[in-house]
């Protein structure tokens, strides 16, 4: 029986990293799986902080390439996209590169399980990810003022591939 139900309501699954420590898997209508962690978050600085300490200034992106699957298909689309943030704002002064990676990655899995928790498995896998990069980038932008998640565009930042899945089984 369950076996029928599991062919009849196909599970999506975003595989958006390697997990390390602890269970990277949040259930709803779909089983998520997978966990941006901080360090995979390696931001390139593109513009230095000059003007006195007390101003905004500074910025620094990478480029993410997150491979998302459907579970019971396997059909994949790599969804990719920039996060940029400001090394220094008004609202929260300095951002240091720790803070910055904690909070992207916080957001971006916050995002993705919203997405992808109740997603429609009948919808396009590119159409789950423009969702989620328009959840991700207001989530990112009321974390870090001036943060923004954008497509890749930025020259010589560095591009980080989310292709190693980790699983978790709930059945």
């Amino acid at each position: 029986m369950v076996g029928l139900l599991a062919a009849r309501v196909p599970r999506l699954v975003v595989l958006v990293g390697v997990l390390l420590g602890g269970c990277g898997c949040a259930t709803g209508r779909n089983t998520v799986t997978g966990r941006i962690t901080p360090a995979h978050f390696e931001f390139t600085q593109t513009v230095k902080k000059s003007g006195p300490k007390n101003e905004p200034g500074g910025w620094r992106a990478v480029c993410i390439h997150a491979r998302m699957t459907m579970g019971d298909s396997g059909a994949t689309h790599v969804c990719k996209f920039e996060v940029g943030m400001p090394m220094r704002n008004d609202d929260q002064g300095e951002i240091s590169l720790q803070d910055a990676q904690v909070a992207a990655a916080a957001m971006a899995n916050q995002a993705m399980y919203k997405i992808l928790l109740d997603a429609d498995p009948g919808v396009m896998l590119f159409i789950h990810c423009k969702n989620f990069k328009t959840l991700y980038d207001l989530m990112i932008k009321e974390k870090i003022r001036g943060a923004k998640v954008t497509a890749c565009t930025s020259e010589d930042v560095k591009t980080i591939h989310f292709d190693e899945p980790y699983f978790c089984d709930h059945a």
